[in-house]
C-alpha cells in the first residue's frame, strides 16, 4: 500500500490502536490469547479500562515515543498500528525479573476490576511472558516489539510490513540492539521475512486455564544489524 504514512499515535486515536488490536485478534483462527482473557468480547467497562491500560504502560500517555499508527493518506483512516519498548537496562537477576513483573502487573490490572475476566489465565500468561523473555534475552539490552496489529480489511496489503521496517529502523537499527516478540500464527510469516528466527516456543496453554485453545506462541528474535 503506497498511499500508507506512519505518525506517532495521538491520545484521540486511543480507540483505534485498542479497536485494530482487538479486531486483528479476536477471531477463533488468530489463537490469540486476548479473547481468552476477556471472553465476554470488547465491552464499554473493557475499553473503558484498555485505554486506562496504555496510559499506564506508557508512562502517562507518552504515546508517541513508542506506539505508531499506519494512516490512509486518502482516507484518513488508521489501518494497522504497533507498540515497541527499548529496554537498555533489562533484568538480570531473577530478582530482578520478579520486581519487573509486579510493574508489569500493576500497569496490566492496575486499574478497575472488569467484569468477566478470566483473571488466572491473565495472570499465568502475564507471568510467562516476563520470566521467558528475561530467560531468553539473558541481561542484554534489547528492543521489543510489544504489538503489531493491522485491521483484517486490510491485511495483507503491506501495513503490518511498513510499521515492521519503520520500528526497526527507528529502534534496533539506530542503536544496534537486538529485538524480541512473541508471535502468534498470523505473525510469524512475517517476521521471519524480516530477519527473526524462533529460539524457543512460548510456555503457556491456555487451555489450562480455561481458555478456548492453546493460543500458540513462539518466542523470536532478530539478531542486531551491523
Amino acid at each position: 500500500m503506497s498511499n500508507l504514512k506512519i505518525e506517532p499515535l495521538q491520545l484521540s486515536d486511543l480507540d483505534d490502536f485498542i479497536g485494530i488490536y482487538w479486531a486483528a485478534f479476536a477471531p477463533p483462527e488468530a489463537d490469540m490469547i486476548l479473547p481468552m482473557l476477556y471472553p465476554r468480547g470488547l465491552t464499554p467497562d473493557l475499553m473503558t479500562e484498555l485505554r486506562s491500560r496504555l496510559l499506564r504502560e506508557t508512562k502517562g500517555g507518552e504515546l508517541g515515543d513508542t506506539c505508531f499508527a499506519a494512516k490512509d493518506l486518502d482516507t484518513g483512516e488508521i489501518v494497522a498500528v504497533s507498540k515497541w519498548a527499548v529496554n537498555l537496562h533489562p533484568a538480570t537477576t531473577r530478582a530482578e525479573a520478579e520486581a519487573e513483573l509486579e510493574e508489569v502487573r500493576e500497569a496490566r490490572f492496575g486499574g478497575p476490576a472488569v467484569e468477566g475476566v478470566n483473571r488466572a489465565l491473565g495472570e499465568a500468561f502475564l507471568t510467562a511472558l516476563v520470566f521467558t523473555e528475561w530467560e531468553v534475552m539473558q541481561g542484554r539490552p534489547y528492543v521489543g516489539l510489544r504489538n503489531l496489529a493491522t485491521h483484517p480489511d486490510h491485511q495483507r496489503k503491506g501495513a503490518g510490513a511498513l510499521l515492521l521496517r519503520d520500528g526497526l529502523a527507528r529502534f534496533a537499527d539506530r542503536l544496534g540492539l537486538p529485538v524480541y516478540l512473541d508471535a502468534g500464527v498470523y505473525g510469524r510469516p512475517l517476521y521471519e521475512r524480516y530477519g527473526f528466527a524462533v529460539v524457543r516456543n512460548f510456555p503457556f496453554d491456555g487451555r489450562k486455564y480455561g481458555g478456548r485453545s492453546e493460543g500458540k506462541h513462539w518466542c523470536m528474535v532478530r539478531p542486531a544489524q551491523k
